[in-house]
């Protein structure tokens, strides 16, 4: 195995990984949007995150790894100019 193969498949893990971070975030902020509409027993929601916070980290990282994961073999070519294929 080469070591632009290697550096390919290091990319797309990452951009798994990324991706996975992404879909997590995503999931906890639709479940932060269900708690924060049931009323709380206290009264007192300021102990809760943010909404937004979940969305703009997730939606964000899941772009960055979808880019990561389909466009590795452009990013490859990028990092490996001068090797012959």
């Amino acid at each position: 195995m080469k070591s632009s193969e290697l550096f390919g498949v290091m990319v797309r893990i990452a951009g798994f990984l990324i991706i996975t971070y992404g879909l997590w975030n995503v999931w906890a902020g639709f479940e932060t949007i269900v708690e924060s509409l049931l009323p709380a027993s206290d009264g007192n929601s300021a102990d809760l995150p943010s909404v937004f916070y979940y969305f703009a980290f997730g939606i964000p990282a899941m772009i960055w790894g979808a880019l990561c994961f389909f466009l590795a073999d452009w990013i490859v070519r990028l990092a490996y100019r001068g090797e012959p294929r």
